[in-house]
């Protein structure tokens, strides 16, 4: 039986990265659509082609057993995603957005003082 397991090991551990990678590429493609919907209007269309193109691709790869061709697709997925990122908070205002948050945080602080009450026992 432990002869068993030992030569069955290496087969166990390649099905177990298997199903991993499954529930990354079921997780990924998940989130991307949910992405992909919300932010369609900021996102122009040669990269929502793209990453619809990603997104079929992994789930083709998903149904397959090519370990290789879900890690790849994964991969590829996760690429087309990050330019949905880089298109959402690519048009920010670059640099110049970031100085205007400053200013904004100074605005909204605002300064106290404050006592320490200690109750007298009598």
């Amino acid at each position: 039986m432990v002869r068993d397991a030992e030569a069955n090991a290496e087969a166990d551990k390649e099905k177990k990265e298997a199903i991993e990678v499954k529930n990354e590429i079921d997780s990924m493609t998940y989130s991307t659509e949910k992405s992909l919907k919300d932010h369609a209007d900021k996102i122009g269309e040669d990269v929502k082609t793209e990453v619809e193109d990603a997104i079929k691709a992994a789930k083709e790869a998903q149904e397959g057993t090519d370990l290789q061709a879900m890690k790849e697709a994964r991969d590829n997925l996760n690429k087309a995603t990050s330019k949905i990122g880089q298109a959402i908070y690519g048009q920010g205002g670059g640099e110049g957005g970031g100085e205007g948050g400053e200013e904004k945080k100074e605005e909204d602080t605002m300064d106290a003082e404050f006592e320490d009450k200690k109750e007298e026992k009598k």
